[in-house]
């Protein structure tokens, strides 16, 4: 009897999946990024004086003021990425992404795949909408993969007056404080901080709005 029960317990043992550790992540301005998150960036006038919009993912070399892919184990990685434009209604003069030293020009190409290394921890991504000539949105997937690991970020850049999906309190991003204000309105019928709370296009605030906000939030708009 107990040698039976000891062969269903290593049976068991060599059934169970190991749990893999994550090996890095995205962060923006320091803060992890949920896989499959979404950045909001607003466009900004360029520093030259010639009244251009610009987008960018980092406005300077430091890591801390943008976009980072950052391991969590070790100082040094090779991998693999892909940038993918998937809407694009800015018509920027240029679009242009570096990511481990390497730069890449967009012309009449959506994808773009590279290779990056890093021996210092993290990699920086700039990835930029140069000169916008229209109001409206670049939307852009970057995927990386690091050994057998693979972790994405959506980038979102605006120009002007655009409505940002899941905004609902207002102050031009998607993010857990649209969440509160959604429960605050349904729970506390407060609606303080309310500006959009119809996410879902049904003409009621309730859960289902809450829900909406979630899977934008963790990129499944």
């Amino acid at each position: 009897m107990i040698k039976q029960l000891l062969t269903v317990i290593v049976a068991c043992l060599v059934m169970t999946p190991s749990i893999m550790a994550q090996t890095f992540e995205f962060r923006y301005h320091g803060e992890p990024i949920s896989d499959g998150g979404t950045v909001v960036i607003p466009a900004v006038e360029d520093d030259f004086g010639f009244g251009e919009m610009w987008c960018e993912t980092n406005p300077s070399s430091n890591p801390s003021n943008g976009l980072i892919l950052q391991l969590l184990s070790g100082t040094t990685a090779t991998g693999n990425a892909t940038m993918t434009i998937t809407e694009n209604t800015l018509n920027p003069v240029q679009i242009t992404w570096c990511m481990g030293g390497l730069c890449e020009r967009f012309i009449n190409e959506t994808t773009k795949d590279k290779e990056f290394s890093t021996n210092n921890g993290s990699v920086l991504v700039q990835f930029e909408a140069q000169n916008a000539q229209s109001e409206g949105v670049l939307l852009a997937t970057l995927t990386a993969t690091v050994g057998s690991e693979t972790h994405s970020v959506i980038i979102k850049f605006v120009n002007g007056d655009v409505a940002v999906s899941g905004d609902v309190n207002g102050d031009g991003v998607c993010n857990s404080a649209d969440v509160t204000a959604l429960y605050q309105m349904i729970l506390n019928n407060d609606d303080s901080k309310i500006v959009n709370g119809d996410q879902n296009g049904d003409n009621t605030i309730n859960s289902a709005d809450v829900t909406a906000v979630y899977r934008i939030i963790l990129g499944g708009e």
